[in-house]
């Protein structure tokens, strides 16, 4: 796991943000990337998620997670004590713990840290664009975000049966951050595509800056925003699919 950033200290400052943004937002305005979710419904998901994490990371373990019930007349005020309650909990555990996570990586107390960073992030996107904005994240912070979709998020809609239908190898490039992914096709019907860090010269190749593709990904901004070169059919083949929830 990338140990550049703190995801923590961001995971704070995005809360912050996202306190602010649902202090100031209608809570029945409509989030476009998330069909028949309004802003109150983003927020009780977001909080239950914190409360949830926060409840794993204190126990070490695998947790119910708590139903979605806004507990005071605030959202903004509901939403800030989960993500306080959350960030107590990352302060209180050394993230090379062991702890229960959902994804194929290291079972420790430092994925959640990252984990809630970019959900809170791809939400707080949420919440700008019901308000008919569009949020620009830190390129640092989208690059990370971009390696947890191929290191935790891929895997995970793949075990729910949500595999890339690839015919070739596709290269996703960050052009601003200096990263790049291949994914290569399952080897045999029902298997699992591979994705390692790599430039692919010759292949089909997705390009952006790492914002775009971080958002691109989790289906916040239409995948005409990036550039491809080679086969579109591959390209659009690897945008269409549900890689992230």
């Amino acid at each position: 796991m990338p140990e550049r950033l703190d995801h923590l200290a961001l995971f704070r400052q995005t809360a912050a943000r996202l306190t602010a943004a649902l202090a100031d937002a209608d809570p029945q305005a409509p989030v476009p990337a998330c069909p028949g979710w309004a802003v109150q419904d983003l927020a009780l998901h977001l909080g239950a998620g914190d409360r949830w994490a926060a409840s794993i990371l204190l126990s070490g373990r695998q947790q119910v997670r708590p139903e979605s019930v806004l507990r005071t007349a605030s959202l903004s005020d509901w939403y800030e004590g989960t993500a306080a309650a959350l960030a107590a909990a990352m302060r209180a555990v050394d993230p090379g713990e062991p702890c229960w996570n959902f994804a194929p990586v290291e079972q420790v107390a430092a994925f959640w840290s990252r984990r809630r960073l970019h959900e809170a992030e791809i939400h707080f996107a949420d919440v700008v664009q019901a308000g008919g904005g569009e949020w620009v994240p830190a390129t640092d912070v989208a690059a990370d975000g971009v390696a947890e979709v191929f290191e935790v998020m891929l895997p995970r809609m793949a075990e729910r049966g949500f595999t890339p239908m690839l015919s070739a190898p596709v290269c996703v490039r960050a052009s601003d951050a200096g990263d790049a992914w291949l994914v290569t096709p399952a080897a045999a019907e029902g298997g699992e595509v591979e994705v390692r860090r790599a430039a692919a010269d010759g292949e089909t190749v997705i390009s952006g800056t790492a914002a775009e593709l971080y958002l691109c990904l989790w289906k916040r901004l239409p995948p005409t925003r990036l550039a491809v070169e080679g086969d579109a059919r591959s390209a659009a083949a690897f945008l269409d699919a549900r890689i992230t929830p």
